[in-house]
Parts: C-alpha cells; structure tokens; sequence
C-alpha cells in the first residue's frame, strides 16, 4: 500500500519542479523608448553585409556624423539634436553596400521590448519592387536611432517579417 502513494507522488513532483525550474527561466519583458534621430541612403561605411553598432558617447556619434558628412557632395553638413549620454545611446543601423536607390530603414515601433538582457528593435526593411525604375547608384541605406540605456547588454535588428537583421553588443561608456 506504501507503495502506490509513491509511484503516484513521484511523478507529480517530478512534474512541478520542471514546472518551477520552466517558470524561473522565464523572461521580462519590458519596453524601452526609441526615437530615429537620423536617417539616409549613404552611411558613409560602405560595408557589403548589414550590421548595426552602438554609440554610447558624445566621441563615437560625432566620428559618425564626420563619416557621413564626408561623403556628401555639396551642401551643408547635417547635424543630430544633442543626446544626453548619461541616459541614451544611439543604434546605428546599416543594410550594406545596394546597386540602387529606394532601398530604406525605417523604425517599425518606438517601444523596443526587452527580453533575456537583449533589447529587439523591430524595423520595416524597405526593398525597392522588381520592377521599379530607380536610379543606378551605390547605397548605403541607414537608420540612427536614439534609445533609452537599461538592463539590457545586447541588442538586435529584426525586420518587419522576423528575419534578424543585425546583432551588436553593448558598449558601456
């Protein structure tokens, strides 16, 4: 008779610690406001892949602002509104190298949901259609969007339809 209880409490103990170890493993998910400061069709980088870096400081955004400034011709230089470091940091993101113009990042959500200590910035990657007329030029499509800093020590770049786009670590400054 002592034996029946146990085969039926075994594995019901079993059953709700895998319960308790599933629920303590679960994520917060928490928002996070963003805002693009700055966008265009040459980042001044000119890199072949898609990626996205972190600007934690007043240095990095005013060597990236020089990159982009370098490669404009003609006009004024372009400047972003001030950022107070000590609470924001800017994502900046790039598709790579394209053969055409019409190509475009474009914020998808100005709350960015936070979840295992990785913020997800959710983009509209825009691709221009098959058959459009576009101008024959080198792009370098990007997006800089200013961000509130957290918890989180990673971020990444997924597009309208769940495709990652981009991953960069969190550089503290």
């Amino acid at each position: 008779m002592v034996r029946i209880p146990i085969l039926i409490i075994l594995p019901a103990l079993i059953l709700l610690s895998g319960c308790a170890g599933a629920m303590g493993s679960a994520s917060v998910i928490i928002n996070v406001d963003a805002d693009v400061i700055f966008n265009g069709s040459n980042c001044g980088m000119g890199e072949q892949t898609p990626g996205a870096s972190w600007i934690g400081d007043e240095k990095g955004l005013v060597s990236v602002m020089n990159m982009i400034n370098g490669m404009k011709i003609g006009g004024s230089a372009v400047s972003v509104s001030p950022i107070d470091f000590e609470h924001y940091g800017v994502l900046l993101v790039r598709m790579g190298r394209r053969p055409t113009s019409g190509y475009a990042i474009e914020l998808a959500s100005k709350q960015i949901e936070v979840k295992d200590q990785t913020a997800v910035v959710t983009v509209r990657w825009v691709e221009p259609a098959k058959d459009a007329i576009l101008a024959q030029m080198i792009t370098c499509p990007f997006a800089m969007v200013k961000i509130a800093k957290g918890s989180y020590t990673a971020i990444r770049v997924v597009d309208q339809n769940g495709i990652v786009r981009a991953e960069t670590k969190m550089e503290r400054s």
